[in-house]
């Protein structure tokens, strides 16, 4: 089964992403469903994508026994519909302008499909960080403040943004940026991101993560790792930052924040008492990159 669906956590008003499920998965997941029906993307899902950047991603609910190439599934609605047809239903995915070039469509999407999950962002890696707010930023693009105490109370604005580590084949990094070094990019601050990433020509920032950076994660194996680039002189503990998007999620439903949990780390844990259990399992200072 194929559809486009709407990823409602990053705050997209129209179905974008395209979705292929196993009939059976389908029926399974979905069967009973009326209306919209509302998932969550976990370690059951893979994805395929055009390139190590993320960009036109697609995922896969099926039995992970199955290996089939990513071309297989784009390259199924161009035998399908042929291509006249299909390069209209493709272009909403990204690749219809392959749609009658399928040899150029094998070499961007020869690889097996990815799994979820699977890598921790390291020192080294290079995230893309949007050089522009955008809805997606968890929902909307305003800051999020974060409280600690450092002899007096203190509070300061961060941007959050899930972002893709184009080292780790474009798996999500959640990332913590302060308010001030990701504003205007002609500040002469040396630290703003615009003087310790350069642009590519998307106009994305690439971003490698080292010792002027920082995270956060749910226990020594680097679960649910975050990445946080700030004025390393503050010290807020790392459940500071889970728990500034977790209470910003407003309205969100019991789908969608635990799925903002997940990102950090929490799935699987109960939705009643959440920002607590956060505060145990997160409750150390960040630590350093090397």
């Amino acid at each position: 089964m194929a559809f486009k669906a709407k990823n409602v956590t990053a705050g997209d008003t129209s179905p974008l992403v395209p979705v292929f499920v196993q009939k059976s998965y389908f029926d399974k997941e979905f069967g009973s469903a009326t209306g919209m029906a509302e998932f969550t993307i976990t370690g059951k899902w893979q994805y395929g994508q055009r390139d190590k950047t993320g960009a036109a991603r697609f995922v896969v609910l099926h039995d992970l026994e199955h290996k089939p190439y990513q071309l297989r599934f784009v390259e199924g609605w161009i035998v399908k519909l042929g291509p006249p047809v299909a390069k209209l239903v493709l272009s909403v995915t990204g690749y219809g302008v392959y749609a009658d070039q399928v040899d150029k469509l094998k070499a961007l999407l020869g690889d097996p499909l990815h799994s979820y999950n699977t890598a921790i962002v390291n020192s080294g890696d290079v995230l893309l960080v949007p050089s522009e707010l955008k809805s997606y930023s968890f929902g909307n693009a305003g800051p999020r403040t974060v409280q600690w105490k450092q002899i007096t109370m203190r509070s300061a604005d961060y941007y959050c943004f899930t972002v893709a580590d184009v080292t780790q084949s474009g798996q999500d990094v959640t990332f913590f940026i302060q308010k001030e070094w990701y504003d205007n990019d002609k500040s002469a601050d040396a630290n703003h991101i615009s003087k310790v990433a350069p642009k590519n020509a998307n106009g994305e920032y690439e971003f490698k993560v080292d010792a002027k950076s920082q995270y956060g994660q749910v226990d020594s194996k680097g679960k649910g790792r975050w990445v946080v680039y700030h004025d390393k002189g503050r010290t807020p503990y790392q459940h500071r930052f889970a728990k500034s998007v977790l209470q910003s999620a407003g309205h969100a439903s019991a789908t969608q924040l635990q799925d903002l949990a997940d990102r950090f780390g929490f799935g699987g844990v109960n939705l009643t008492g959440l920002l607590n259990v956060v505060e145990n399992y997160a409750g150390d200072y960040l630590h350093n990159f090397a």
